[in-house]
């Protein structure tokens, strides 16, 4: 590089172009109406979700609704903004110091524009702020951001909204807002009628109805066990449909008497569950330790048994056509790691616990039941072929012969085999010949043992013929 190489135009050189500017921040301009300078759609998706949830706090709507942003500020400038408009309302602060949000009833009428027609937007949370119920609708709102969005994570800082999302067991979330429901009503032929907390309706997920009750520990096992008891009378009731034909004709008389004049109620509310029993109940408690969560989950297991359990079929498995699936988490559990993760215990049901879909299908119905019994009855058989077989080849091993050891299945002639304690026909054959060689042999050596003792005989008799007969010895005379 040359010495004489000029420098760098400075700042104060009047030809210099001077540094890059910056690019600028988008930054929406206030206006008189919305002092805090929200946009169309971003008032449009708090109402929303404030029709759907009922109340909310700018934490909570920051995490459902912009969770890439870097705070909350721009909840709570809409929310201000909203507030101006008579739209939504402060209720006041919650435990944890956040401001506690809802509609106002002309709130609720604009939010009508932004569903379909025929949604039940539902009442408004009045006082929500200054009553007790206050936390028990927060943890419903915190319940359904943990179904959309998914699981936080561990170590969730105080002033943010995640924590470590990439740390084993967080899931994520599924669903839309829309397909929420809150404090839906469920008539019953008798009072009292039964409110649910939540109703998601998610059927492009295999949910197409699921029930969600969240408790904080602020109500009995008795009181929930009671609400159970609620929901299978409204899942029994029958309704009986209008007879389209006329009075006192026989299609009238044979309308009534048919069962088609008769409909189960809760069918014209959600669509068929795609699995055995009533549409399945999530119950999602709060502020419990551990062993307080696994002490309340047994005890309103047992205190439903006759809601769950079915009938039984053998062997350990049941006919749920007409049982509660009844699920359980904590609240904890469910913000944390997501609706998706393995944080679920369904009534009934032993071992670990299981992710949403596997807790709601039913592993031991009748399905399970005949596969299970066809099974069965494969091994039955094998086992009687087996022991037909085991009984043949001890059959077969009693004709062995006992020289040749072959069994009846080795004859072409079955009379030729051996019934195990004779000879088969060869063997037989054999031994008789070797009987007979041995007996001639027998003969032919007493044959020829005679014929040298007649030879002797006759060489005696021609010596005494020539010798004489031998005389006896005379004994010495002294």
């Amino acid at each position: 590089m040359s010495s004489h190489q000029s420098a760098p135009d400075g700042p104060d050189d009047p030809n210099s172009p001077g540094p890059a500017a910056a690019p600028r921040k988008r930054v929406r301009k206030a206006s008189k109406t919305n002092p805090g300078g929200s946009s169309n759609d971003l008032r449009a998706d708090v109402l929303r979700a404030l029709a759907v949830v009922k109340i909310a706090t700018p934490h909570q709507l920051w995490r459902l609704l912009r969770p890439h942003a870097l705070e909350n500020k721009f909840a709570r400038a809409t929310l201000n903004d909203l507030e101006k408009k008579r739209i939504a309302v402060k209720h006041g602060t919650g435990k944890d110091g956040r401001d506690i949000w809802g509609m106002t009833t002309a709130g609720r009428d604009a939010a009508k524009a932004l569903f379909p027609d025929g949604r039940e937007i539902g009442g408004i949370a009045r006082k929500a702020g200054s009553s007790s119920a206050a936390g028990h609708a927060l943890a419903v709102t915190e319940t359904i951001i943990s179904f959309l969005v998914g699981g936080t994570g561990p170590g969730v800082d105080p002033k943010g909204i995640h924590g470590d999302r990439t740390a084993p067991g967080v899931g994520p979330g599924f669903g839309r807002l829309e397909q929420w429901a809150t404090e839906v009503e469920h008539l019953t032929p008798h009072k009292p009628t039964v409110r649910t907390d939540a109703v998601l309706r998610a059927s492009d997920h295999g949910i197409p109805v699921l029930l969600v009750e969240v408790d904080l520990d602020n109500e009995s096992n008795p009181i929930v066990a009671t609400k159970i008891d609620n929901y299978r009378s409204f899942f029994e009731h029958v309704r009986t449909r209008p007879n389209p034909h006329q009075r006192g004709t026989l299609a009238y008389a044979d309308w009534a008497d048919s069962s088609r004049s008769r409909e189960i109620h809760w069918r014209r509310t959600y669509p068929p569950t795609g699995r055995p029993g009533y549409p399945p109940i999530a119950i999602v408690l709060g502020h419990l330790g551990e062993r307080a969560m696994r002490q309340r989950v047994e005890a309103l297991t047992h205190m439903t048994r006759h809601h769950w359990i079915g009938r039984h079929l053998g062997d350990g498995f049941y006919d749920r056509s007409e049982a509660i699936p009844l699920l359980f988490t904590s609240l904890e559990l469910l913000t944390e790691r997501g609706p998706l993760s393995t944080i679920w215990r369904r009534a009934g049901r032993e071992g670990p616990l299981q992710p949403l879909h596997d807790a709601l299908d039913d592993h031991d119905g009748p399905d399970a039941y005949a596969k299970h019994q066809q099974a069965k009855r494969a091994q039955q058989q094998a086992e009687q072929e087996a022991a037909e077989r085991r009984r043949k080849e001890r059959e077969l091993l009693a004709t062995a012969c006992p020289t040749c050891h072959r069994t009846a299945d080795k004859y072409k002639n079955p009379t030729f085999a051996s019934d195990g304690t004779k000879l088969c026909r060869f063997c037989q054959k054999k031994a008789d010949e070797a009987e007979r060689a041995q007996v001639a042999q027998q003969i032919t050596a007493a044959a020829e043992t005679h014929s040298e003792r007649v030879q002797i005989a006759e060489n005696a008799s021609l010596f005494r013929t020539v010798f004489g007969a031998r005389k006896p010895k005379e004994s010495k005379r002294r």
